[in-house]
């Protein structure tokens, strides 16, 4: 009998413990799913803040980008501009030429009408005409010539005289 009391005792003893280790086991397991879904949630967390923090930066990279390329665009405007208005003067300059151009062969052309028409340029002496229409002159030290069409003296040989 004293065997049979003590299995007896020793069985509880081992039912007992055994549904105190489950009962305890019990416990600890919400906390591990509690502790697990705090983990998942932190991560969670993190990986949502990561996001927001990845999406914030490449806004403010297409930001700063949008804004390099307005600033490259003015740069681009005034750089056209100064082009155009070195282009305007160049412009300027060459029909300023131009006419400086035009003004002087008039002026050449003035001349040679008026060589051609017998004006002296000279202060010699105006002898007559010849055969061709030409003024003849007396030049200082006492030959005689007529001016060309280019405005030039051309001393007539005293033969033909």
């Amino acid at each position: 009998m004293k065997k049979i009391l003590t299995v007896f005792i020793v069985s509880l003893a081992l039912i007992f413990s055994g549904a105190y280790v489950d009962a305890a086991k019990k416990k600890d397991e919400p906390k591990k799913k509690t502790e697990a879904k705090e983990k998942k949630d932190k991560k969670e967390k993190k990986e949502k803040k990561d996001k927001k923090e990845k999406k914030e930066k490449k806004e403010e990279v297409k930001k700063e980008d949008k804004e390099k390329k307005k600033e490259k665009k003015e740069k681009k405007v005034k750089k056209d501009k100064k082009d155009k208005d070195k282009e305007s003067k160049d412009k300027e300059l060459k029909e300023e030429k131009k006419s400086k151009r035009d003004e002087d062969k008039e002026v050449k052309k003035e001349k040679k009408i008026k060589h051609d028409e017998g004006v002296r340029d000279t202060e010699d002496k105006a002898i007559g005409k010849d055969e061709k229409g030409r003024t003849i002159y007396e030049g200082p030290r006492g030959g005689h010539y007529y001016i060309n069409a280019n405005g030039n003296k051309t001393y007539i040989k005293r033969d033909k005289e």
